[in-house]
C-alpha cells in the first residue's frame, strides 16, 4: 500500500508555491502590462468569481476521485480516454516552452542575490545557471513528492516572505515614518482598468494567474484524510494568495509609480527604494532575492513533475513507448523526465547560442500560449457533467449539494475561461501586418498542438473508452 506522505500544511504550502507568483505583482501593476492600479480590484474580483469556485471544484473532484491522474482522470471520467490524453498533451507541450520564462526570472533574481544584476544580460551565464537548475530539479522530481515537497514548502516561504517584507517595509516607509509620499493616488478613477485591447489581455492574464488548483489535486491520494483536509488546504491557500496579491500590489505602487514598474525586476526595484528610505543596507535585497529564487525552485519542481507524470505516467498504453512511460519506485516516469530535460536543454542552448533560434523560440511560445488555457475549458465541462450525473456519497466533500447550483457555477467558470481565451488572443501589435502574423501564430499554433495530439491518438489505434460516473 502506498505510504501517505503529504500532511495538511505541506499541501497548503504546495498550493501557495504552485499558485502564487510574486512576479505577478509587478507584472500586473506595470503600465506596460496594461492595468496599472486597475490590477488591484481585479485581483479581488477574479479571486471571488474564478479562483475560489475553481479550487472548490477541484477539491470536490479530487476527494471523490483521489487518483494521481488529477485533471487527466476527471476528463477521462467525463468524456473518455481520448480527451484525457489531449488535456495532458496540451498541458505538457505548453510548459515545454514556458520553462524559459521561469528560468529567466530565476537568473535575474540570482544576479540580484549575489549583488551583480548586470550579469543578467550575459546569455551564456544565464544558460549555464538555467541548465544546472533545471537538471537538478528534474532529478529531484524523480524522487516523487515525498522528496519534492521540501522544495515546494521552502519555495512557498521563499515567495511569501519577500512579499511580506515588501508590504512591511512599504507601510513603514510611506505610512508610519512618512519618509516619502505615496507614488500613487488611489481613487475610483485610478483603480478602474482602462477598457482597451491591452487591458483586456492583461485581465485575461490575471485570470490565468489564478489557474492551477488542479496541479496539486493529484496528490490528494497521498494524504491521510483527503476528504476533510484537501478542501481546507485549498481554501487557506486561496485566502493567503489573494491577500498577498492585493496588499502586495498596493504596497508596490506606494513605492513606485506604475510607469516605472518592470515585470521581472519590479519587486526588487521596489525593495531597493524601501531600503533607501528606511536606511536599510542593500544586502537585505540580496537576502530577499535569495528567497524569491527558492520560490522558483518550488514552482518548477511541481511544473516538472505533475504535467509529465500526467502525460506519460497515465496515458493509455500504446501512445508512447513503454520504456518512456515506465514508472520508478516513486511512481514517477523518470525516463520521460529525462527526455523533457534534454528537450528543454536543447531549446535553451539554441536560444543562447544562435540569434535566429531566439526568434523561432519566441514564435513557439506564442504558438503554444492558447493551448495552456484550453485544458480549463475541459476541466469545467467535466465538472458540470460529473456533477450532473454523480451519485453523492456520505462523507465526501462537495462544493455544494445542490446540483443545479453546482452546474451553474461550472457554467460561470466555463464562460469566464472562454472569454479569457478570446481576450488573450486579441490583436495588441502596433501595425496591421504584425497583428496578422501574431494572430496566425496564436491561433495556428493552438490548432497545431491540438491536431498533433489527436494525430498521436489516432496513430495509436486506441478507441475512446468511457467510464461510469459513480
Amino acid at each position: 500500500m502506498k505510504e501517505k506522505s503529504i500532511t495538511f500544511w505541506e499541501l497548503v504550502l504546495m498550493n501557495v508555491s504552485a499558485l502564487y507568483g510574486i512576479r505577478w505583482i509587478a507584472k500586473s501593476t506595470s503600465d506596460s502590462f496594461g492595468l496599472g492600479l486597475g490590477a488591484i480590484p481585479m485581483w479581488i474580483i477574479f479571486m471571488l468569481i474564478f479562483f475560489v469556485p475553481q479550487a472548490l471544484m477541484c477539491a470536490e473532484l479530487a476527494t471523490a476521485y483521489p487518483t494521481d491522474g488529477g485533471l487527466n482522470d476527471w476528463v477521462k471520467i467525463a468524456f473518455g480516454t481520448k480527451y484525457g490524453f489531449l488535456v495532458s498533451w496540451m498541458h505538457w507541450t505548453a510548459l515545454i516552452f514556458w520553462y524559459a520564462s521561469f528560468l529567466t526570472f530565476f537568473s535575474i533574481n540570482f544576479t540580484y542575490m549575489i549583488g551583480k544584476p548586470e550579469l543578467a544580460d550575459n546569455k551564456i551565464l544565464v544558460l549555464i545557471m538555467s541548465l544546472v537548475v533545471f537538471w537538478a530539479l528534474s532529478f529531484a522530481s524523480m524522487r516523487g513528492m515525498k522528496f519534492g515537497k521540501y522544495f515546494t514548502s521552502v519555495g512557498a516561504l521563499g515567495s511569501v516572505v519577500p512579499t511580506v517584507c515588501l508590504i512591511g517595509m512599504a507601510i513603514l516607509a510611506v505610512v508610519v515614518f512618512k519618509k516619502a509620499p505615496s507614488a500613487s493616488e488611489y481613487t475610483i478613477a485610478t483603480l478602474t482598468p482602462k477598457l482597451n485591447m491591452n487591458s483586456l489581455v492583461a485581465i485575461s492574464g490575471i485570470t490565468f494567474a489564478y489557474t492551477g488548483a488542479e496541479f496539486t489535486a493529484n496528490f490528494a491520494s497521498e494524504m491521510k484524510n483527503p476528504q476533510k483536509d484537501y478542501p481546507r488546504a485549498i481554501m487557506i491557500a486561496a485566502g493567503t494568495i489573494c491577500v498577498l496579491y492585493v496588499i502586495g500590489s498596493v504596497c508596490m505602487t506606494m513605492l513606485m509609480p506604475t510607469s516605472e514598474i518592470f515585470a521581472y525586476t519590479g519587486t526588487l526595484d521596489a525593495l531597493v527604494i524601501a531600503c533607501n528610505l528606511l536606511e536599510v543596507p542593500q544586502f537585505f535585497v540580496q537576502i530577499v532575492a535569495f528567497g524569491i529564487t527558492l520560490s522558483i525552485f518550488g514552482a518548477v519542481v511541481l511544473y516538472i513533475a505533475q504535467p509529465t507524470k500526467m502525460l506519460f505516467g497515465y496515458s493509455e498504453p500504446g501512445i508512447f513507448p513503454e520504456k518512456i512511460t515506465k514508472k520508478n519506485e516513486h511512481d514517477i516516469p523518470e525516463k520521460a523526465i529525462l527526455f523533457q530535460a534534454i528537450l528543454v536543454s536543447l531549446l535553451l542552448a539554441g536560444v543562447a547560442v544562435f540569434p535566429a533560434v531566439e526568434t523561432i523560440y519566441n514564435v513557439l511560445i506564442t504558438m503554444t500560449a492558447l493551448t495552456s488555457l484550453f485544458p480549463y475549458v475541459l476541466l469545467f465541462a467535466a465538472y458540470i457533467k460529473i456533477k450532473r450525473k454523480k451519485v453523492d456519497k456520505p462523507g465526501l466533500y462537495q462544493m455544494t449539494k445542490n446540483k443545479k447550483w453546482g452546474c451553474f457555477l461550472g457554467y460561470m467558470e466555463l464562460v469566464i475561461c472562454v472569454i479569457a481565451i478570446v481576450c488573450s488572443a486579441l490583436p495588441v501589435m502596433t501595425t496591421f501586418k504584425e497583428n496578422v502574423v501574431y494572430e496566425v501564430e496564436m491561433i495556428g499554433g493552438g490548432l497545431l498542438v491540438i491536431v498533433s495530439g489527436l494525430w498521436l491518438w489516432k496513430r495509436s489505434g486506441l478507441k475512446n473508452k468511457t467510464f461510469e460516473i459513480e
